[in-house]
């Protein structure tokens, strides 16, 4: 073909028989999100993939539905809960539970020590370090061999978790995503998809580095572009350059119909053009990494707090929202901590009638069995919240801070006086952060977590460490 029909070809819409005048090009946000969350997922940025993930409510990758619920579990931080799930498959001779509970627990164990070690209102924390014990308790069973549970205490020396060479980039969602991983190994061809889902259709997923593939090519095309035009204006310093990749970020009007030019181009070619021989080259693809900084941020919040959750949708709406235990412990000994001294057998307010049991709620600050209206309950909202902001013992965490707040000397105490009125009954429900009901079964276990003594939990924790300082001295 003359160089002189190149150019009309390129610049002006040309109607090819062949084929009609418009092209069908048609693009999924959904498969755009699943490229850039597998292009995240190799680089390491899995902050950024986990907090797209919930977003945008996709999720990259071939699992089923059982090993999709499980790795939603580990990467909530449900580490008892993705232990419970995967009882059913103890039995089977393929799966090897041991090596799965060593992994589960081993990171539920790092999460711990970062608690521990971490500058906070957590730090040392006892319900934390309780907790932190158990881990170790396990671990000293199934770790694989010896070396690696001393590995394990060793950390415990650290004044960070960030100190080790291990966890100097460590954070809770690259080790979540790290964790999966290993055990997808162990038991994900033990939860294939069930017939429901091979009737649903298998949906595309993105592979192969795809989105960085898709980039190369997508500069390979613009560089034929600019090396086509060269050759039919006789832009001779083009030519001689050649087929040159473009500038990823460089200037280009927007997507239209010109970009079409060389494919309709091709068109137009005769067919004895694409049978001429040529010589095949080697492509050296070089992708310059970022160096991703050194994230300083309190991870103890990212651990405890609740991930949010695109509503609705499969698996994250059946992932349950339990916390560790020892927040769990933590949350009841703050609440049930604020309990003023009463009977503790009987209901605090002997003369106001029980409703219907089904209509007793056990939330703390509500009683639906109560008249009050609803500006005195915005009020008592508003009252538990301002107790909340100025109590001492919403500030604290640790047990042995707790005792003694709240008792104030040199104070007459107060005859307790039965409310009779309405009004009386009103402003004494207000005065109260728990329901009625609630209060004489969570009372005494109220005093029972303020008064539990955790030094024979530190006492095995020093030994541990002890323990291993020991060996390390011998070795």
């Amino acid at each position: 073909m003359e160089r002189s029909s190149i150019p009309s070809a390129l610049t002006t819409s040309i109607k090819s028989p062949k084929t009609p005048s418009g092209i069908p090009f048609a693009i999924r946000e959904r498969d755009v999100i699943k490229a850039i969350l597998e292009f995240l997922e190799i680089r390491g940025l899995h902050i950024t993939q986990l907090s797209l993930e919930r977003e945008a409510g996709v999720i990259n990758g071939a699992f089923s539905d059982d090993l999709l619920f499980l790795r939603q579990l580990i990467l909530d931080g449900q580490w008892d809960n993705a232990l419970d799930f995967v009882e059913p498959l103890k039995p089977v001779k393929e799966f090897d539970f041991g090596a799965f509970r060593y992994n589960i627990t081993k990171y539920k164990f790092f999460e711990l020590l970062c608690v521990k070690l971490e500058p906070g209102p957590l730090h040392d924390n006892d319900f934390a370090v309780e907790e932190l014990v158990e881990c170790l308790k396990d671990l000293e069973h199934i770790c694989p061999s010896p070396e690696d549970y001393r590995h394990l205490c060793a950390l415990l020396t650290l004044p960070k978790l960030s100190d080790h060479e291990d966890f100097k980039n460590w954070n809770p969602s690259s080790a979540r995503v790290e964790c999966f991983n290993k055990v997808n190994q162990l038991c994900g061809h033990l939860l294939p998809p069930t017939g429901k889902e091979k009737d649903r259709g298998e949906e595309s997923n993105s592979s192969n580095d795809r989105l960085t593939g898709l980039l190369a090519k997508g500069r390979f095309y613009e560089g034929c572009v600019d090396y086509c035009q060269a050759q039919a204006i006789g832009d001779r310093r083009g030519i001689e350059a050649g087929p040159t990749p473009s500038e990823l970020l460089s200037f280009r009007p927007k997507l239209g119909s010109t970009d079409l030019s060389l494919v309709c181009w091709l068109e137009m070619v005769g067919k004895e053009q694409f049978a001429m021989p040529f010589k095949q080259k080697q492509l050296e693809l070089k992708v310059e990494h970022i160096r991703k900084p050194k994230l300083e941020a309190p991870w103890t919040e990212t651990i405890m707090a609740t991930p949010i959750k695109p509503g609705g949708q499969f698996p994250h709406n059946l992932v349950p929202a339990s916390k560790l235990k020892f927040a769990e412990k933590m949350s009841q000994s703050m609440t049930m901590s604020m309990l003023p001294p009463a009977d503790l057998t009987t209901s605090m307010f002997p003369s106001v009638p029980r409703g219907n049991p089904m209509s007793q709620s056990t939330a703390a600050g509500f009683c639906l069995g109560t008249a009050l209206a609803e500006a005195d309950a915005m009020a008592q909202s508003l009252l538990i919240e301002e107790m909340m902001e100025s109590s001492q013992l919403a500030k604290t965490s640790r047990p042995d801070t707790l005792r003694g707040v709240g008792l104030v000397t040199g104070v007459q105490p107060q005859p307790q006086v039965v409310p009779t009125t309405a009004a009386q009954i009103t402003n004494q429900m207000m005065s109260m952060s728990m329901a009625p009901q609630v209060i004489a079964p969570v009372a005494p276990m109220a005093q029972s977590m303020i008064n539990y003594d955790f030094t024979p939990v530190r006492r095995q924790l020093d030994e541990m460490t002890r323990r291993y300082l020991s060996l390390f001295s011998v070795s």
